[in-house]
Order: structure tokens, then sequence, then C-alpha cells
């Protein structure tokens, strides 16, 4: 085979894998831009104020995240904090937070936390905040 035709069979087949790269690589850069918050956040985001009761009201339910079978991570009140700041897990991470698990399941369309969908935009916004707050236990 020709040089000429070795760099005409190559070349699409090298382009096509750059391009999937660079789509695949970006996946988690934004948060979905169809979800969009029409309310003013608080300048500080509280964890007992604000992000407790988002995982009281859709997290730490019977079946879910609460008392001892609750899957990989507890959400009560009394462990969350806690439970969310394991070394290791990822749960949270204030360097990068769209790489934290916690945020990347709640925004998730293929594995959503809850199961029965999305949270609210308010709610995933005000997490996202809270996490480029440094995750306080305030």
């Amino acid at each position: 085979m020709s040089k000429e035709v070795k760099c005409k069979t190559v070349m699409p087949i090298f382009f096509m894998f750059l391009v999937g790269i660079t789509v695949f690589s970006c996946k988690r850069d934004k948060a979905p831009l169809a979800r969009i918050c029409n309310q003013r956040l608080p300048d500080t985001v509280s964890f007992s104020k604000n992000i407790l009761p988002i995982f009281q009201n859709n997290c730490s339910i019977i079946g879910c995240h609460t008392g001892i079978n609750s899957g990989h991570i507890n959400l009560d009140a009394s462990v969350a904090y806690s439970q969310l700041m394991q070394p290791g897990k990822g749960y949270i991470d204030t360097v990068n937070p769209n790489f934290s698990v916690l945020y990347d399941r709640m925004i998730s369309d293929s594995k959503p936390m809850p199961p029965t969908g999305n949270l609210d935009a308010c709610s995933t916004d005000l997490l996202f905040k809270w996490i480029k707050q440094k995750a306080k236990n305030n």
C-alpha cells in the first residue's frame, strides 16, 4: 500500500478519534442548561439551614439514604456531614466541584438521585454553591 493511500485511510480515523475524545472528555464541565433556578440563592450557603433540608426531604427517607441500610452513604442529619466528607470517597470535591460525586449524581440523566428524577434546579444550584464555598459544616 502506498504512503498516499495509508494517509487517506488513517487520517479520517484519527480525526474521528480526536473529535470523540474532545466531546466525551468535557461532559462534566457544566450543569445541564435546561435547569434554571429562578430564586435568589443565599450569599453564604449553610449546611444546616440549606443543605440538610434537601437531604431530609429527598434523600434520607425510608429505603434510601437513612439508617443502617443506607446504600453507600447515610444522609441522616446526625451523620450526613461526616459521611459526605469521608476521605477518598469523592462525595464532595471542593477543588473541582463539578467532580463531586454527590453533585454529579444529582444532575445525572442516566443515574439520577433521587431515583425518581433530578432535584429541582434551585436545590442543585444551592448544593453546588455550598461545595464551591468549601462545603463548610455551618
